[in-house]
């Protein structure tokens, strides 16, 4: 994170790489759409460049993106004001190549989410995704 608060624009493009996947999937579970989920993706990397000062050093930088990721999702999301599909969701998500190991593909884990309130849900994300323990 030093680097990228100096300019580094291989370090930014690094973190990119890396955190896109999961800050695109908690998107997309909040927003239950792919177009939202990918322009919260960006605007989450702008977000990163334009406050990278507010960034504490020694701080888990993972979970300070993925704050971002959720807080914008949740901006776009009370903007629209309308449910979100979790059936939607799954459907689309294995739609898409890339995140075929996802533990979508799971019918146990599935049914199981379905019945999880939204927050419980992110927790779920965030777990499989991330590998976060709390």
């Amino acid at each position: 994170m030093q680097k990228i608060k100096d300019g580094d624009i291989s370090a930014l493009s690094m973190v990119y790489q890396k955190m896109q996947k999961s800050v695109y999937l908690l998107s997309y579970s909040i927003l239950g759409n792919s177009e939202k989920a990918k322009d919260v993706l960006q605007e989450t990397f702008i977000k990163l460049v334009i406050n990278i000062h507010s960034y504490k050093a020694n701080t888990n930088p993972n979970a300070w993106i993925c704050r971002i990721a959720r807080n914008l999702s949740y901006t776009e999301y009370n903007k629209n004001k309308r449910n979100v599909s979790i059936n939607n969701f799954y459907d689309n998500i294995k739609d898409k190549k890339d995140y075929e190991e996802c533990w979508v593909d799971n019918i146990i884990l599935k049914n199981a989410m379905i019945m999880l309130d939204q927050s419980e849900r992110e927790i779920v994300t965030l777990f499989a995704l991330q590998g976060y323990k709390h």
